[in-house]
């Protein structure tokens, strides 16, 4: 432990009073993707008891400096795989309040026998970066950011990529005007996610939830909004989707998941989602889209590219692999 932590310096657990704490010091980490009281409290609330999650924190003068948690994958759960988040105020890193952190979360998982520990950074936090290579993790996957300016997009260009699609008999719908249609929408969307999942790249399996969990997660996210899903559809069957979700960022909107199935794929129904949301998102007042891609994900880089998306500084996952066991 460095001389320069303070002596008094123990982690104590969370609690419901630091919510505000604790988004305040994520957001000044992470000005460009800023979250909400709101957002985190739907995550702890949906994900108790699915998942193994605990988080800690440390205050100087009334202030949260550093949290340190671990928890696991939504979408690619393993009982002995774990993630964990460690921040520390800007002005005391490198003083070893995040080491500290560290052995003490490492600590912590032993009781699980943990086969596989997940860390994320934004390549532009070179200090977190070494920290983790310093104790044995490996950059394993790179997601690509990207960015858009819709004051740029004219969406006459690319009104033929949706009428090719059209064309071959596809309807292109909201999730908002599917579930008029059809009792079912929700539950059609959740299992064209599952059965897209392990196409996905990830440097594990994606596997998507059982149905209640998605449903308490995804459809009652405080960023969820059924107009900004969109749906292509085979008569009732749902081939294709892509959706958007709002940020705290009022003039910025995200892009999700975009998947299709794999006999309807080549078809131009990925480009069709892209260009729908991106028509959507211009008329409905954004400034610009944010989207992530892996960066071996050629295909939807390309179409990025095309439409005049910009890179951003990339998303590293890095993974320590502490067993053989699978």
């Amino acid at each position: 432990m460095s001389e320069n932590i303070d002596k008094n310096f123990t982690l104590r657990p969370f609690c419901d009073n630091d919510y505000p704490g604790f988004v305040n010091l994520r957001n000044t980490l992470f000005p460009d993707h800023p979250t909400s009281v709101e957002q985190v409290r739907h995550n702890d609330k949906t994900h108790d008891g699915k998942i193994n999650q605990k988080r800690w924190v440390y205050k100087q003068n009334e202030k949260i400096v550093v949290s340190a948690m671990y928890t696991q994958f939504f979408e690619a759960y393993h009982p002995k795989k774990f993630v964990i988040i460690i921040h520390v105020l800007l002005d005391i890193q490198g003083k070893g309040y995040g080491a500290s952190s560290y052995n003490y979360l490492m600590n912590k998982l032993k009781p699980f026998n943990p086969i596989k520990i997940t860390s994320e950074v934004n390549e532009i936090h070179v200090r977190s970066i070494r920290f983790l290579e310093d104790r044995g993790f490996i950059n394993t996957m790179k997601e690509q950011e990207s960015k858009l300016d819709l004051s740029i997009y004219d969406p006459t260009k690319y009104q033929c990529e949706i009428e090719r699609v059209l064309e071959q008999g596809f309807r292109i719908i909201t999730l908002s005007e599917f579930r008029k249609e059809d009792k079912k929408a929700d539950y059609k969307c959740w299992k064209l996610e599952r059965e897209v999942a392990p196409d996905m790249p990830w440097t594990d399996p994606i596997s998507i939830p059982e149905y209640d969990h998605y449903q308490e997660y995804m459809l009652n996210n405080p960023r969820f909004n059924p107009d900004s899903w969109f749906i292509i559809l085979d008569k009732t069957m749902v081939v294709g989707l892509n959706n958007l979700w709002k940020t705290p960022q009022e003039t910025i909107i995200s892009t999700g998941l975009t998947g299709v199935l794999r006999k309807y794929r080549r078809k131009g129904i990925a480009t069709a989602l892209k260009h729908t949301c991106l028509i959507w998102a211009k008329n409905h007042g954004y400034k610009f889209i944010r989207t992530n891609n892996a960066d071996t994900n050629e295909g939807m880089l390309s179409i990025n590219l095309r439409v005049g998306f910009k890179f951003m500084p990339a998303w590293l996952v890095f993974d320590k692999i502490l067993s053989d066991e699978k």
